[in-house]
């Protein structure tokens, strides 16, 4: 009852498939069991259904309309339902997630939440203007005792080169996420792999998704700014299965991949900043400063090393610094 109580049908068209669901049952004088068996489920899969656990499907739409006559009414709902934006996306997700035996995980831009360290959460929750940081802190990481239960999802990442090297809280808070992805990547049900830059033009660059193995089948999520979409459709839902192989298929081993971020975690425990020659020398002008790493010359501004910097090609690099010493740039801005 609490469950259903917490629904909320006027901005969630799944909250409303629910509600409707457990209206139209009373409304006809059904009981749970008598609806299972209509549906070819059980009692307590239909309770799960009117508390928004489990999502309807296409043919149990169709038993619901033609049982009580509604003119497709579920079926139509159920299709809105899927195609469009649901506000309540990341609760529903996160409800998912808790439940899911396997979790297939394809990230462009940041660490997954499941991966996530206090600091670097921290810092990312911080630049997206959360209401109560630390609070949405506490929440993310309480989502990371799935990994830790006693029948653990099987939980497989990929993540994109990018990830590693974009400095989120700067250089120690950087050092401690690497380290600590490298920590729960020890742990048997738990596998990361880096897709490197070299692979070029990929299914990865359309954006970052995952894909959720749960009671009732496949689900795959995608994210998107501001929002985001569960899709259950088994077609599109396959779809995003092979996009994952794909990736993975030009992704470096798990050994090969514990490589690479151990080798990124070692450039920033050994890196030492020094001011550029070409960098202002009077107070107040631009004071760049360098380090080189194993495979690129790192710049920032020493006035805020906090914001992170700039990895360059050692042959960009010297492209730039023969343009200062010709006079084309007049700032390193």
């Amino acid at each position: 009852m609490v469950l259903r109580e917490s629904l909320d049908p006027d901005n969630s068209l799944w909250d409303w498939i629910a509600v409707d669901l457990f209206f139209y049952r009373s409304k006809h004088g059904m009981s749970c069991a008598q609806l299972g068996q209509r549906l070819k489920v059980n009692r307590q899969a239909v309770s799960n259904m009117e508390a928004g656990r489990y999502r309807l499907d296409e043919t149990k739409a169709k038993i619901l309309d033609d049982l009580w006559h509604l003119n497709k009414h579920f079926q139509r709902l159920l299709h809105y339902a899927r195609t469009g934006h649901d506000p309540d996306w990341f609760k529903a997700h996160v409800r998912y997630e808790a439940r899911a035996t396997t979790i297939k995980i394809y990230e462009a831009l940041v660490l997954p939440g499941l991966l996530q360290t206090p600091g670097y959460a921290r810092a990312l929750l911080t630049a997206g203007r959360a209401d109560d940081v630390e609070a949405a802190v506490a929440g993310r990481l309480a989502r990371q005792e799935i990994l830790a239960r006693p029948s653990p999802p099987d939980l497989w990442v990929i993540l994109c080169e990018n990830v590693l090297d974009w400095p989120v809280g700067g250089p120690e808070v950087m050092k401690a996420q690497l380290a600590h992805l490298l920590e729960i990547g020890e742990l048997p049900h738990v596998a990361v792999r880096v897709l490197p830059r070299s692979a070029g033009a990929n299914d990865g660059l359309e954006g970052s998704f995952e894909v959720l193995t749960v009671r009732e089948g496949d689900i795959s999520y995608m994210e998107a700014c501001g929002g985001g979409r569960l899709e259950q459709d088994p077609a599109e839902v396959r779809r995003y299965g092979i996009r994952h192989d794909r990736i993975g298929a030009l992704a470096e081993s798990v050994a090969s991949s514990r490589r690479v971020i151990a080798g990124k975690v070692g450039d920033l425990r050994m890196t030492k900043w020094r001011k550029s020659s070409h960098s202002g020398t009077t107070q107040g002008t631009d004071c760049v400063e360098l380090t080189r790493f194993a495979s690129a010359i790192g710049l920032r501004d020493s006035k805020a090393p906090e914001a992170g910097h700039l990895n360059l090609s050692a042959q960009t690099f010297s492209d730039l610094i023969a343009r200062v010493k010709r006079g084309e740039l007049s700032s390193w801005t």
